[in-house]
């Protein structure tokens, strides 16, 4: 059809100049003699139809060929395929198709250098964040070793140091594997309450520097996804819930529940998963939620204003590489609470041991 329609636009003018060329030989016939003008017309018609349509069959063969050779051009860009365009199009376009062309090499050519650059850029920072865990690893034995030698209070603070480091750290290494091009999942069993203490032991001591409240609800489930991964996205949402709570009675609330078997089944389905990490620190402005999870998103909460808008944005994109889904919570009243609720497919019914 697309070739039909093309040699039609590039002939249309000749057959109006084939049409107005009958109409000036019948003319001249019929000036010459009236009486021969019916016997002739018609030979006239004839030839007109005949011309148009052998012209037509041409321009179609032509046009195929130039068609198939430009997209086999765009699709390869070899010196081949230049060729190949260059013996099925008129020596006019000649010099367009070599500038075209010098062009798109050119273009290829910045594009493949880039990608170079970006993988080497990649590497280095996985080899960067792999080496930077020793001196990190090495802190943390001296704390250790050292600690009778420290108050709580710097101790504590210095605990908090190294793991805001080692968590900026992770947050590299995930954002490298996010543009990776494998990466593999290592899905197992995991009973959600245990992954869930994991996570918030690893922020032992802030809680209570802050004053802040940890009530852990977390239902006695089990899902499959990859530990590492989900402890990761875990520690994101836990430590903004402990960011942004309350700094007067401040409370971060940890809620896991499955769905009752009675919805599950409403949707036909094995139901779903929950898991909610709130927080009482007055939520997000309602223009703010649609945005949460945007690359580098910010906001207007006054807390955020300092913050690199990339925590959600990683859960949002992991959760979605290990099935599951992430939302704001919603219907938690208007008493100051916010919540980020992680929902994953039940694939398990019944786990021994």
């Amino acid at each position: 059809m697309r070739g039909r329609e093309i040699c039609l636009k590039m002939r249309l003018h000749w057959l109006a100049l084939l049409v107005l060329s009958d109409v000036f030989f019948a003319f001249l016939v019929w000036l010459s003699n009236p009486g021969a003008l019916k016997s002739l017309a018609v030979i006239i018609v004839l030839y007109t139809v005949l011309s148009a349509a052998a012209g037509y069959a041409v321009d179609r063969i032509k046009v195929r060929a130039q068609l198939k050779a430009l997209e086999s051009c765009l699709e390869r860009q070899g010196e081949y395929e230049e060729r190949e365009l260059l013996a099925v199009t008129d020596r006019v376009w000649h010099p367009a198709v070599r500038e075209a062309f010098s062009l798109l090499w050119e273009e290829r050519s910045v594009s493949s250098e880039r990608q170079q650059e970006l993988v080497s850029y990649q590497e280095f920072i996985e080899a960067w964040t792999h080496e930077i865990k020793t001196p990190l690893s090495l802190a943390e034995l001296v704390l250790e070793n050292h600690r009778e030698e420290m108050s709580e209070y710097v101790y504590r603070r210095m605990r908090h140091v190294q793991r805001m480091a080692g968590m900026d750290v992770e947050r590299i290494l995930y954002y490298a594997r996010l543009h990776a091009e494998h990466v593999d999942y290592q899905f197992e069993k995991i009973f959600l309450p245990e992954c869930v203490r994991e996570v918030y032991e690893s922020f032992s001591g802030i809680p209570e520097e802050r004053g802040i409240e940890v009530r852990d609800r977390a239902a006695p489930v089990w899902i499959v996804s990859d530990r590492r991964v989900l402890g990761f996205m875990l520690s994101q949402i836990f430590g903004n819930a402990l960011k942004y709570a309350g700094k007067n009675g401040g409370i971060v609330e940890i809620a896991g529940w499955k769905d009752e078997e009675k919805d599950a089944g409403k949707g036909g389905g094995r139901g779903k998963v929950h898991l909610a990490v709130r927080d009482n620190g007055g939520g997000a402005p309602l223009e703010d939620i649609p945005f949460l999870f945007d690359k580098g998103f910010t906001g207007n909460h006054p807390g955020r204003q300092n913050a690199t808008g990339m925590g959600l944005y990683f859960v949002k994109k992991y959760a979605k590489l290990l099935g599951a889904d992430v939302r704001v919570e919603e219907e938690l009243g208007d008493d100051g609470w916010f919540g980020i609720e992680l929902v994953f497919p039940v694939v398990l019914h019944k786990v021994k041991g």
